[in-house]
């Protein structure tokens, strides 16, 4: 693993670390803000519910003096308006029922008696008009002219009717003059004040001849008003106490439950979730009762999330724990790999060494073959020269033997090697089995820690991101594992093909052996059998030219084996190299789990604050 990739896993685990522990004080402000503003609530001395009742009882008998004093303005207009329509048609029903009730015109006559046509209508007129008084209230008058000829008004001052006196000028213009009706408000007659309706009075050919006059006194229309502003007075003020009772008794009412919420957050503020509220105040069907029933089902939701919170936390903290120890565990198995290859490597570097040697030797014998041939070549020449040749031939016979033997015990060096390699292959496909079994651990662990964190919602944001880089990092184990297992198998086939061309290089010694031996029985016999020089140049001739072949296929195989040496070595240095990076993964996912089981830790400090039911 390069430096700037690990620089990178750890920024990623920092930043992971920092994001949750960040999320945990941002949940954990918003919920110190909400203490803050509970606590502003209950440091003020004023009531909400007592304000707003005293704020509607105010508004409520402003309403009621308001609608009282704009019903009574409508009922006095309404009222006076009713009495005009009344005097009217009382005006107009006397003014028919005179004109229709007797023939003739309205005279007067030197008497001073009212006449209607040949007929003295006084004293009937007054009875009439008084019982018409009596059955509507209204009092009525003739005027003949602007004289007060018949009348049921009586002077305030002498008792008596007041005819004989006049109507004020202004009315006698309007009416008798210009012929007009006229209303009079508040017009005083014989001391007192009277609402009156004035009408011409006709004779039948349309001459105006008087008036009719039909009016109430003033002061018991005004005592009707009065009596119907008392009775709404009494009822506004009847309303008003009932409203100031029911906002007193709501009041009381709503101060009860409301301090039982208030109680009931206190304790939240204190982190106590055990808390609840009266069965009067959930059962309210208001606003009150809705706010209980949010805060007990907060709290229920609270409690469900913490419990689960915690839940969590510890199974963080374990998973962290075992994610720690498989950690160490897979570090461990990893530095008896590395020390494995490491032997490898030296092994295929001391198989190298001893190829080289065999390289040397097969060269030695090449030139001792030489010799062979030209002392052999000499022998025909010289038979001391062929003696002393013969003997230098069996001295080298034995120096090569003793090389040969040299050889064939590097072979054995070299095939305990390879043996020794291929069983650290397998030792390293057995590590790689070992961490291919924690990758895919790791790998159910990220999916459980990934499944849990989509449980805990929004608490579980910063977990689900530590489980997306766990899983990231068992599945990068998995790669690095898979790498190994190709380079175990490359290994392996390598140390087989070793393996074959070592049995193949014991053949050739065996064989060479066996030669050597028999050409060193053929110079004893050339040393024995001088005269037998011939057959015996001849003979090793043939010996030297198998020891040649020889030589060729020994070469050959030597080369073969100096590829497969180097072929080694590149892997070792390969198998170091993705160990190097195992290691650096195995270091980062121990990191990971060590910051995790710290954040579990703080999650746990946090959550301990909480007391649950």
């Amino acid at each position: 693993m390069t430096q700037s990739y690990r620089d990178f896993k750890m920024s990623a685990s920092c930043n992971v670390y920092i994001s949750m522990e960040t999320e945990v004080l941002h949940a954990f402000f918003h919920l110190r803000m909400g203490d803050e503003v509970i606590m502003k609530i209950k440091n003020r001395k004023k009531s909400l519910v007592g304000s707003i009742i005293i704020i509607t009882l105010v508004l409520a008998s402003a309403m009621a003096i308001i609608l009282t004093v704009i019903g009574l303005t409508q009922i006095n207009t309404a009222y006076y308006s009713s009495f005009e329509e009344e005097l009217y048609t009382a005006a107009m029903q006397l003014e028919d029922e005179v004109t229709n009730e007797w023939e003739g015109d309205w005279t007067v006559d030197s008497e001073g008696n009212l006449m209607k046509g040949d007929v003295a209508v006084h004293d009937q007129l007054v009875k009439q008009l008084d019982e018409l008084t009596v059955k509507t209230g209204i009092s009525y008058t003739l005027f003949f002219g602007n004289v007060r000829a018949a009348t049921t008004m009586i002077d305030s001052q002498t008792g008596k009717r007041m005819e004989g006196t006049t109507a004020s000028d202004e009315v006698t213009q309007e009416v008798a003059t210009n012929g007009q009706d006229y209303l009079a408000k508040n017009f005083e007659i014989g001391g007192k004040p009277w609402y009156a309706y004035y009408t011409p009075l006709m004779n039948d050919d349309g001459t105006i001849v008087g008036m009719i006059f039909a009016g109430r006194n003033t002061d018991d229309v005004e005592a009707k008003i009065a009596r119907v502003a008392f009775s709404m007075n009494i009822v506004a003020a009847i309303f008003v106490v009932i409203l100031i009772a029911t906002g007193f008794f709501l009041m009381r009412s709503s101060k009860k439950v409301i301090d039982d919420i208030v109680g009931g957050l206190k304790k939240l503020e204190d982190g106590d979730l055990s808390f609840t509220f009266e069965d009067g105040t959930v059962a309210r069907k208001d606003e009150l009762g809705v706010i209980a029933e949010s805060a007990l089902n907060l709290k229920e939701k609270l409690s469900d999330v913490i419990t689960t919170t915690i839940e969590l936390s510890g199974e963080v903290t374990k998973s962290g724990e075992y994610l720690s120890t498989s950690a160490e565990t897979a570090s461990q198995v990893s530095d008896q790999v590395t020390e494995a290859v490491g032997d490898i490597s030296k092994g295929a570097t001391a198989q190298a060494e001893n190829v080289e040697d065999s390289v040397g030797n097969t060269n030695e014998m090449g030139d001792s073959i030489e010799d062979i041939t030209v002392s052999v070549d000499d022998l025909s020449g010289a038979t001391v020269e062929m003696l002393n040749a013969a003997n230098r031939t069996v001295e080298a016979l034995d120096a090569l033997m003793e090389q040969n033997k040299e050889v064939m015990d590097s072979m054995k060096e070299i095939d305990h090697q390879i043996k020794d390699t291929n069983q650290a292959v397998k030792e390293i496909s057995e590590a790689s089995s070992i961490i291919t079994e924690i990758s895919a651990q790791t790998n159910l662990l990220s999916l459980n820690a990934q499944i849990e964190a989509s449980r805990a919602g929004d608490y579980g944001k910063g977990f689900s991101v530590v489980a997306n880089e766990i899983g990231d990092l068992a599945e990068e184990s998995k790669k690095a594992a898979v790498s190994i297992n190709k380079i175990v198998e490359t290994l392996v086939e390598d140390s087989a093909r070793s393996m074959a061309t070592i049995d193949k290089l014991n053949e050739g010694f065996k064989l060479q052996n066996n030669q050597l031996n028999s050409t060193k029985k053929d110079m004893d016999g050339v040393v024995y059998n001088v005269n037998n020089v011939d057959q015996s140049t001849q003979t090793i001739s043939d010996k030297v030219h198998l020891l040649k072949l020889s030589r060729e296929k020994l070469t050959d195989i030597i080369s073969e084996l100096s590829a497969i040496s180097q072929q080694n070595a590149a892997s070792t240095e390969e198998t170091n190299a993705s160990m190097e990076e195992l290691n650096a993964t195995f270091t980062l996912i121990s990191n990971s789990a060590s910051d995790l089981k710290n954040l579990a830790d703080t999650l746990n400090n946090k959550i301990n604050f909480f007391q649950l039911a």
